[in-house]
Order: structure tokens, then C-alpha cells, then sequence
């Protein structure tokens, strides 16, 4: 059957058997892991070792704990002491932006951007956060309580100056130029707008010359891959797999760009990790 698939095919299909592999060994390990954990709590029952109000050994099992059934309010639970002790960067308002995004409370995203804006006016991410929250006003508004609107239209006049969300975008790529991580930002905001600019954009952030670009670093090539990968500019498998050829030649030792048909062995596997062992002891 595997023999009349093309070689990207062939390749799609291993890497989602291998995929497929790990999460069974995973899922098993966990389970394994929560049948120990309730044989030991019911023994100690048993010898009376446990109070009887103690809290059930499985609850604190970390995949449980880590697919709650409302994922949004504990995320705020995390979100809210950042916002105190964490004010001054502005990953902790990024993230405020994301979470209050998905819940569509307009209020708080603005006061998220606000206060985002407020430490670093110029970040990328925050560009993106604006174009889309620009989006939500221009679908929404008509919808929303009078005294809602006023508020959004009168605060919003500092962060988009009159200008309409594609200007804010162009205006933004022209202004960085020679930032790779701005171009991401400013192009995924170009498909998202428009997704007839796809050309464009792919070629914005797939560009590795050095002459264009100065920040073309490990992380700023992996988050443009990550990009490629989660749909962000369409479907694009073709530029995809050419980009990540261009980032293994340009970073040979990095595995995010690894050929999948490159396997490790057992043994190079234990060779690389004593290496680094006796690197880390020195």
C-alpha cells in the first residue's frame, strides 16, 4: 500500500504513525502511573494511614489536571497575580489579550492593549493583538451597548490614530523593514485580512537573505515555521517544506529543521546525551 504513495505522502504518513506511537506510550505511562498511584492510596486506607477527609490520590494526576472542562477561567486564575506582580512585561498583558480574545469581553482586551502599549509600544505581537482587536470592533460594534462603543471608540483613537487596520499594518511592515519577527507578525495580518495576499506574505517571511533581514535568528525561523504549520497563511505545504530545507542549511544541528527521513540511533542518541552530561558537570 506504502509504495504507491508519493514521497510527501510517504513522509506525512510516518510522521503521524510516529506521532500516533508516542501518544499511546504516553497515555499508557499515565495510566500505569494513576492505577499505582490508587492501588498505594487504597492500601494506606486500608491501614489507616490516610485521613478520611484527605483528597483522592487521583485528582492530582497532571493529565487530569491538565484537561479542565473550562480552561479559559483557570487560565484568568494564572493570568490575574501576573497581572500584580508581573505588570512590567509585556508577555503577562500578550497573554491577558489572548485569553479575554477567546472569551470576547472587548473591555478587557482594551485594557489588556492598553496596558501592553504602555511597555512596549512598538512589539510585534502587540501589532498583531491590535489588528485583530480593529477586527472585532468593526464586526461587533453595531451589536454592542451605546455606552460600550463610546468607550472603545474614544479609547482606541491613541492606538490606531484614525487609520484602518490594513494602513496600520502596512505602515507598521514599513516602518521595520529589517525586522524577520515584525515581518511574521505583519504578514500573518496580511493573509488574515486579505487572504488573496498570500503570496506576498509567504514570500515576506520565507526570505532569508541577510541583507533584508538582521534578526534572522533559531527563534525567530522556528516561530515563522510554526506559523507555516498551524495554517496562518493557508494551505502552503510546498513553501513549507522548501523553507525548513533553507533553516537546515542555514542551522545544520538544529532538530526543529531536521529531515524526517534523519533518524537518530539508540546509541548516538546516548553518545549525544552523555556528551552533554559531561558538558553540563564541567
Amino acid at each position: 500500500m506504502t509504495e504507491n504513495l508519493a514521497p510527501s505522502e510517504l513522509k506525512k504518513l510516518r510522521n503521524k504513525q510516529r506521532k500516533a506511537r508516542r501518544k499511546a506510550e504516553q497515555e499508557s505511562a499515565q495510566a500505569r502511573e494513576a492505577q499505582v498511584k490508587r492501588d498505594h492510596h487504597h492500601k494506606s486506607r486500608q491501614q489507616g494511614d490516610v485521613e478520611a477527609d484527605a483528597p483522592q490520590l487521583d485528582e492530582l494526576i497532571p493529565d487530569k489536571l491538565a484537561r479542565v472542562e473550562d480552561p479559559l477561567e483557570q487560565a484568568i486564575k494564572f493570568l490575574q497575580p501576573l497581572q500584580t506582580l508581573a505588570k512590567n512585561r509585556i508577555e503577562t498583558h500578550l497573554m491577558a489579550f489572548e485569553v479575554y480574545y477567546r472569551k470576547k469581553k472587548v473591555l478587557l482586551m482594551l485594557q489588556s492593549l492598553k496596558r501592553a502599549h504602555k511597555v512596549a509600544p512598538h512589539n510585534p505581537k502587540l501589532h498583531c493583538c491590535l489588528i485583530r482587536f480593529y477586527e472585532v470592533i468593526n464586526q461587533n460594534k453595531g451589536s454592542w451597548d451605546p455606552a460600550v462603543k463610546e468607550v472603545v471608540t474614544k479609547e482606541t483613537e491613541l492606538l490606531f490614530n484614525g487609520k484602518d487596520a490594513k494602513q496600520l499594518n502596512k505602515e507598521y511592515l514599513e516602518s521595520n523593514p529589517h525586522s524577520l519577527e515584525a515581518a511574521l507578525e505583519c504578514s500573518r495580518m496580511m493573509y488574515y485580512l486579505d487572504n488573496k495576499t498570500q503570496s506576498t506574505a509567504l514570500n515576506l517571511v520565507t526570505n532569508l537573505d541577510d541583507n533584508k533581514y538582521g534578526d534572522i535568528n533559531l527563534q525567530n525561523c522556528v516561530d515563522v515555521m510554526e506559523a507555516l504549520r498551524k495554517g496562518d497563511f493557508g494551505s502552503c505545504e510546498a513553501q513549507l517544506e522548501e523553507y525548513i530545507k533553507k533553516c537546515h542549511k542555514r542551522f545544520p544541528f538544529a532538530a526543529a529543521f531536521r529531515p524526517a527521513s534523519t533518524t537518530t540511533t539508540p546509541s548516538e542518541s546516548n553518545h549525544v546525551s552523555q556528551d552533554q552530561d559531561n558538558c553540563n558537570s564541567n
